[in-house]
C-alpha cells in the first residue's frame, strides 16, 4: 500500500478511496501495522459483493447488496453497546471487530459501491451519517 495520504488534498472528492484512506490515517495511531492483510480483507468483501450482486440495477438493488453483504454476511453493525469507543472510529478495528460508528461503516459502504461502479456518497446530517446510492 502506497502513502497516498498526503496526496488527498489534491484530489477531486469521487476520486478518494475512502476505506484506503481510512486505513492509512487509522495506520498512523498503529505503528508497523501491516495494512496489506486490511486491503485484502476489504478486496474480499468486494468479491462477495459482487457475487452476491455486482450488476444491481438502481439504487434500492444496490442497497439491499451492500445490506446483505456487509451486515449479513460480514457481521458490520453499529457498536450500541459502547458508541463512545475510540475503536468504533478506527477502520483497522472496525474491520477486526466488525463494529463501528456509523460514519466508519459509511465508509465502508460508500466504499464498497464505488469499487463496483455504483454512484454513491456519504450524507453528513445533523446527528447523522447516511449514504446516497444512485
Amino acid at each position: 500500500m502506497t502513502n497516498s495520504i498526503l496526496h488527498l488534498g489534491l484530489m477531486e472528492d469521487g476520486d478518494i478511496e475512502l476505506d484506503l484512506a481510512a486505513l492509512e490515517l487509522a495506520a498512523l495511531d498503529h505503528p508497523g501495522i501491516d495494512l496489506d492483510e486490511y486491503s485484502d480483507e476489504l478486496a474480499g468483501i468486494e468479491l462477495a459483493l459482487r457475487a452476491a450482486d455486482g450488476d444491481a440495477a438502481g439504487s434500492v438493488a444496490q442497497a439491499q447488496a451492500l445490506s446483505s453483504v456487509l451486515a449479513e454476511e460480514f457481521g458490520f453493525s453499529g457498536d450500541r453497546a459502547h458508541y463512545d469507543d475510540p475503536q468504533n472510529a478506527d477502520l483497522t478495528a472496525v474491520v477486526d471487530r466488525r463494529l463501528g460508528l456509523p460514519i466508519s461503516l459509511s465508509i465502508l459502504y460508500v466504499a464498497m459501491a464505488r469499487r463496483l461502479g455504483w454512484s454513491a456518497m456519504p450524507l453528513n446530517t445533523p446527528g447523522h451519517v447516511l449514504v446516497c446510492l444512485g
